[in-house]
């Protein structure tokens, strides 16, 4: 047991050292409040070598155990250095998590840019059929989720989804817990997502990227050779760049560190063809008596409900038959707001004959394609990283999302997804 001893642990991508500790008398020693990153640990005691282990790697969350670390008898002037590539076991807690590690978020090719999809690739996750930040959840439990961005929530609190999309090349790793956690995570009993972005080193580095995605590049889908349909335009690109270091000379005693990347993100999309089955002229009028199931089959039975009797194929006693036609409503019955507001629907433009009812057979009776929309988002991140002093640490981030103010145009004519 060597106790007084002081340990050092210095950022090996910046250089800067954190605060230190020394030893308690049972030899023991913690470091709280340590960015990710990769540290070496540097201890040095009176009459002892100076000891220092490098690689050690934290991520978000972690609590890393170094082991038993030995001391060598000499002077503090000799030194012993340690290098080690093996991960660590994770032993100070019983929860099961993993780390998407950073050359894991720069190579895995994403679908739809939002990191949250990298957890797919970790045991124990599976993939849902739900949106946003609930696509992945831990197996054997359907719950939501909690998402933490550089320490703070990244959940809106009104559905339980994801809030906020920082891009992609802006982040460093993700820590997901997947069960058994600690108290301290709280909110949501699914996966536990940390988030880090990305910090300037004290070197210079930049990266670039484009991913593209195209509708030529795709076979037609067999529903669509099956309907007839045209093939629709698609084209989507995902590119961008950045850059970090420090601010002030490469490799010197920086003090200030800067990160910026941007991401844009173009989309144009035409021609996906949509059917719908919207009120016929008859029908708006109150006239059902041509109205078909989802079957193909005449339909015409509109219980009257003021007559307290029944309404069926067999038992026809309750349902509105005005001037002896079953299913035609009593026009003195109609009411004038709700023809306005089926008014507002197009009227069918398929599968129906010159009296515009809809042909026997037929599911729909409204095709359309959709038009052309061309739409370009932009997701800049700049962060700032300050450490005047061992003792005293700061960081600032400022996180954007940007898109035309254009109306997403609707599928359907008049209406807009705005």
């Amino acid at each position: 047991m060597v106790p007084n001893a002081t340990i050092t642990l210095i950022n090996e991508s910046r250089g800067t050292h954190l605060p230190e500790v020394t030893t308690k008398s049972n030899d023991e020693f913690v470091i709280p409040n340590i960015p990710p990153d990769t540290y070496t640990v540097q201890i040095t005691g009176e009459g002892f070598k100076t000891f220092r282990r490098t690689g050690v790697e934290v991520a978000p969350g972690d609590r890393v155990a170094l082991g038993q670390l030995a001391l060598e008898i000499g002077t503090v002037a000799s030194s012993v250095t340690v290098s080690t590539n093996a991960a660590s076991m994770q032993t100070e807690s019983a929860e099961r998590s993993a780390t998407v590690t950073s050359s894991e978020v720069k190579n895995l090719p994403l679908l739809n840019r939002n990191f949250t999809s990298l957890t797919a690739v970790l045991p124990g996750i599976i993939n849902g059929n739900r949106a946003g930040d609930r696509s992945s959840t831990p197996a054997g439990q359907g719950a939501d989720n909690n998402i933490m961005v550089d320490g703070v929530s990244a959940i809106d609190t009104g559905n339980n989804a994801q809030s906020v999309a920082v891009n992609t090349e802006s982040v460093a790793e993700i820590k997901v817990l997947v069960s058994d956690y600690q108290a301290e995570y709280g909110r949501s009993s699914g996966l536990q997502l940390t988030a880090v972005t990305k910090s300037g080193t004290n070197q210079f580095h930049g990266s670039g990227f484009l991913v593209m995605r195209q509708s030529g590049w795709n076979a037609m889908s067999h529903t669509s050779k099956l309907n007839g349909d045209p093939r629709s335009y698609l084209k989507e690109k995902d590119w961008g760049f950045s850059v970090g270091g420090p601010i002030g000379k490469p490799g010197h005693n920086n003090k200030l560190f800067f990160f910026f990347s941007d991401e844009f993100d173009p989309r144009s999309l035409s021609g996906v063809t949509t059917r719908y089955r919207f009120p016929t002229t008859l029908e708006r009028a109150g006239d059902f008596s041509k109205t078909l199931d989802n079957n193909g089959n005449l339909f015409p039975y509109i219980r009257d409900a003021s007559t307290g009797k029944p309404c069926s194929s067999s038992n026809t006693t309750g349902c509105f038959q005005y001037g002896g036609t079953l299913g035609k409503v009593d026009p003195t019955r109609v009411y004038s707001l709700g023809q306005t507001i089926l008014n507002l629907y197009p009227t069918p433009n398929t599968n129906v004959d010159a009296n515009g009812n809809m042909s026997l057979g037929s599911l729909y009776n409204y095709q359309i394609a959709s038009p052309n929309q061309s739409l370009t988002s932009q997701v800049p991140v700049l962060k700032l990283d300050y450490q005047p002093m061992k003792k005293l640490r700061g960081s600032a981030k400022l996180g954007l999302w940007g898109q035309p103010t254009d109306p997403i145009k609707g599928t359907l004519p008049g209406f807009n997804d705005s």
